[in-house]
């Protein structure tokens, strides 16, 4: 491999580097709220049991106001489910067993700051096409418990619906999945006429302060086949890549499955997602509509929620039915991978260069990384950080003999460096005749310039796998190892000037740069050693950002790699055969 290729391929990697790491979009600046939609006004004091029963007569189709409203609580050991009498839907969730940050004195809180309720019911008017969510009152109907509740309300037309709030009733992989819940929706229209289509709302997640670009920030569609994503940058004014891909802030954004119904719609951020799965295909019935729209939330931020209505059959007495499960909770990988229908795909794994996916090994390395997690959980709170240790240690043992192809190659080729140089100075006006004495020099040697390549080529997969697994791997989230508070974020052990000062990636560009000063290099060319130890100084500014658990590997890796350098120092010496050439007859 001579100089000229050897600099475009270093070349190629960097640039594939950074157009990885460094194209992420840029964070969507706050667009002003629609005139329509008020501010979110606080949740009133909740009252910590159902209210006194209403008869069925004071229920009406007039919009109760927010301050109202009267709660009712559903609990569970991991949920505490908030539901108001306006519109009888969920005003929010709290997740009892996870904490908001790394304080550890509040919980995770779902929907927080939005005016809409979720599974909150919405119509489509007629005229003006637009959805209008219902907001009149509900009542609670007899046998409520603190697990099961029936509400029931009216719209304006006389059409009653009757709605049904479950917790404890939704199984995943034969058990039961403590982070979802049951619900049924009951259209039941005026005599001799059709049940009106409604429309259930997915809710609203915060934006993480890990995703500042809003990355994970989304709503997800799935028919079973594809999957579609629609983000903040549809609600946000965009001049595009020199004009390409400019397009205006939309107020609303319509997804449409004609052919075939969505199996499910979901929202979510960077480590949570909330999910509407219609439990079976008679109530996701022919086709369904998604309506995606921005929410206004606290101090300038965004959140993201879509309204979604399946066409079910309607029954004999015309009326219509949705029964499904709605799943709240942590982006658990062993969790989610256990939900039906492909729930795993709120994962959201990431794509280099935005079609090459990496979600088959990022699916493997987690579980590979839960069950070395199994195994030392007895450690304490230190078992994630020494799971990763560990499983950057069996990756080690797999990929060893690779890296003893590469060091070996490497070698070999440190000692024809200079047979090669002479020939390409001999033949440096005749190409072809220097490539034919280049491959005489590697065949009569046994030489494949290849076999250095391929081992990185092989790992390279690994390292993106976990880069891309490691954004959203809630798993990490919260939990400390040595001096790093959370290994789902920046191991920031404090400030300069503003400026965090992260050990991680110092430690990992420092063992980078002894790992390859220790390799031998296949060519003593000084230009191909630059390129080198520019890479050295990029990964660290790359990773500075990153998760630590991302940095933990990779010094963990490097320091590994020395080990095995340092193990393979004293192997025989190459003996270099140099090309016979043949005299000329006569």
């Amino acid at each position: 491999m001579d100089r000229k290729n050897f600099l475009l391929g270093m070349g190629c990697i960097v640039a594939a580097f950074a157009v990885f790491f460094l194209t992420k979009p840029a964070p969507a600046p706050v667009a002003a709220s629609p005139a329509s939609a008020p501010a979110p006004a606080p949740l009133p004091v909740l009252t910590a049991k159902p209210a006194t029963v209403l008869p069925a007569s004071a229920q009406s189709a007039k919009p109760v106001d927010r301050a109202d409203a009267k709660f009712f609580v559903l609990e569970s050991d991991h949920l505490r489910l908030t539901l108001t009498s306006r519109g009888g839907a969920i005003a929010r969730i709290e997740l009892k067993k996870e904490f908001a940050d790394v304080a550890k004195k509040d919980v995770v809180v779902f929907n927080a700051g939005n005016d809409e309720a979720a599974l909150a019911l919405a119509v489509k008017n007629p005229l003006s096409g637009k959805l209008e969510s219902v907001l009149s009152e509900f009542v609670v109907l007899p046998g409520a418990s603190t697990d099961k509740l029936t509400l029931a309300g009216a719209l304006a037309d006389g059409t009653r619906i009757e709605r049904v709030f479950s917790l404890g009733t939704v199984k995943a992989a034969d058990a039961v999945e403590p982070y979802a819940l049951g619900f049924s929706t009951k259209i039941i229209p005026p005599p001799g006429k059709p049940a009106a289509s409604v429309w259930v709302s997915t809710g609203c997640w915060q934006p993480t302060e890990g995703d500042s670009a809003n990355q994970f920030l989304s709503v997800l569609a799935y028919d079973g086949e594809d999957l579609t994503r629609v983000g903040l940058d549809v609600f946000t004014d965009s001049s595009g890549f020199f004009g390409l891909g400019a397009h205006k802030a939309q107020a609303d954004h319509a997804v449409a499955s004609v052919a075939k119904p969505l199996l499910w719609v979901a929202s979510g951020n960077q480590f949570f997602a909330s999910i509407v799965r219609p439990a079976d295909a008679a109530a996701r019935g022919a086709r369904t509509e998604v309506m995606v729209l921005p929410v206004a939330l606290e101090h300038g931020k965004r959140g993201l929620q879509a309204f979604a209505s399946w066409e079910s059959v309607p029954a004999a007495d015309l009326s219509r039915t949705l029964t499904g499960e709605f799943f709240v909770g942590p982006k658990e990988y062993a969790r989610v991978a256990a939900l039906p229908d492909g729930q795993v795909a709120v994962l959201q794994f990431s794509k280099l260069l935005g079609f090459i996916s990496f979600g088959a090994i990022c699916k493997l390395l987690l579980a590979i990384l839960g069950g070395v997690h199994w195994l030392l959980e007895w450690s304490g709170a230190w078992s994630w950080g020494w799971a990763i240790v560990l499983l950057t240690c069996l990756i080690k043992v797999v990929t060893w003999p690779l890296t003893s192809i590469q060091m070996k190659a490497a070698k070999k080729m440190q000692k024809f460096a200079k047979p090669m140089q002479d020939i390409r100075e001999k033949h440096k006006d005749n190409p072809e005749k220097m490539q034919k004495e280049l491959m005489k020099l590697y065949t009569e040697n046994k030489i494949n310039p290849f076999a250095g390549c391929l081992p990185i080529l092989i790992q390279m997969p690994i390292f993106f796998g976990l880069y891309t697994a490691f954004q959203t791997t809630v798993e990490l989230r919260l939990h400390s190892f040595l001096w790093i508070a959370d290994l789902s974020a920046p191991d920031t052990v404090f400030q300069v000037g503003g400026f965090p000062v992260n050990v991680l990636p110092i430690l990992m560009g420092l063992t980078m740069w002894q790992s390859m000063r220790m390799t031998p290099q296949p060519s003593a060319d000084s230009s191909q050693k630059t390129i080198f130890l520019m890479m050295t100084l990029l990964f660290p500014v790359i990773c500075y950002p990153m998760p630590a658990a991302l940095t933990l590997y990779m010094t963990v890796q490097n320091l590994l790699t020395i080990l095995q350098t340092w193990l393979t120092k004293d192997e025989p010496e190459v003996e270099v055969i140099a090309p016979v050439t043949k005299k000329a007859k006569g």
